[in-house]
């Protein structure tokens, strides 16, 4: 499911890609309309002409190129839905979305315990007669996960030396073997068993911790990046503006509005990649939380 879900929303930005280069085509052919009659009252020359048509078929032929890539993943997509080619009914692109609030606030450490592995060693601690719910209190942070908690979450005194709980959580275990000598020797192995066990149960916690903590780094470092990008993209844009009013105006030459106009297409173009990588980080985050069906997160965007 995984794997669906980030074809889809490479999808969703294939689409703000080509949303975006739609616009600056149209952009870019009002400016290679007016350099046309600045040519014909003698303010520009041939070159200046050249240069225009030629920034505006290279953005065609971009737009043409995002146009098979959206086949290509449309295809791969109905592929993995066990499906005959046909199009992705899909929402907004990329550019419209934003974050579940849950995420930005945090996420409740229990979720935890969907994860695959630990389900397994939890099981290994109830065939060796260990408390799980003893066992997640010790060893589950007991905060929100976000994007800056640290080991603080943590019981440090459990986290670096889980022997100190082992006996606790075995103490209820040795009273009534001990009363039985023939069992003794069983009862030293069952403790050596349900020790191992803690362990293993400890190393998956925090193997769970640094998968989902890093996801959520990742989510708010790409919100930040995004949240930066779009300033420059605001800035751009206005300076694509000025530069052709410089031009009609002659205080501006045709190389500046060119340089201009591309550096918002750059620009728009890095944003819809860090959404993507945002929404991807989401993908990875909610497969680190162990959440089954990724088809979720699809539906609810």
């Amino acid at each position: 499911m995984a794997e669906i879900a980030r074809h889809y929303y490479a999808l969703l930005a294939l689409d703000g890609e080509l949303e975006i280069l739609q616009k600056n085509i149209d952009y870019q052919q009002n400016a290679l309309e007016l350099v046309r009659i600045q040519k014909e009252a003698g303010r520009v020359t041939q070159l200046a002409v050249q240069q225009f048509s030629a920034q505006l078929l290279n953005t065609r032929s971009r737009q043409g190129q995002v146009q098979q890539q959206i086949v290509e993943n449309e295809n791969q997509l109905n592929r993995l839905l066990g499906r005959y080619p046909q199009p992705i009914a899909r929402g907004k692109s990329l550019q419209d979305r934003e974050l579940p609030g849950q995420v930005l606030t945090g996420i409740p450490a229990q979720m935890l315990v969907r994860r695959p592995d630990i389900r397994q060693v939890e099981l290994e601690l109830q065939a060796a007669n260990v408390d799980i719910e003893v066992a997640r209190a010790e060893f589950l942070p007991s905060l929100n996960l976000t994007a800056y908690l640290g080991l603080n979450a943590f019981r440090t005194a459990v986290l670096f030396n889980p022997a100190s709980i082992a006996a606790g959580l075995l103490g209820g275990l040795s009273a009534p073997i001990l009363n039985r000598r023939s069992v003794k020797a069983n009862y030293q192995q069952s403790v050596a068993q349900s020790r191992e066990s803690l362990y293993r149960y400890q190393q998956t916690i925090l193997t769970g911790f640094s998968e989902v903590s890093t996801q959520l780094r990742g989510v708010e470092n790409y919100r930040s990046v995004a949240e930066l990008q779009a300033q420059e993209v605001a800035v751009l844009e206005q300076a694509v503006s000025t530069s052709n009013d410089l031009f009609r105006g002659g205080y501006a030459s045709y190389l500046e509005v060119i340089t201009a106009q591309r550096s918002v297409l750059e620009a728009e173009l890095a944003l819809i990649t860090t959404k993507q990588s945002q929404f991807l980080a989401l993908t990875d985050l909610y497969r680190a939380l162990g959440v089954v069906g990724n088809r979720v997160i699809v539906a609810r965007n």
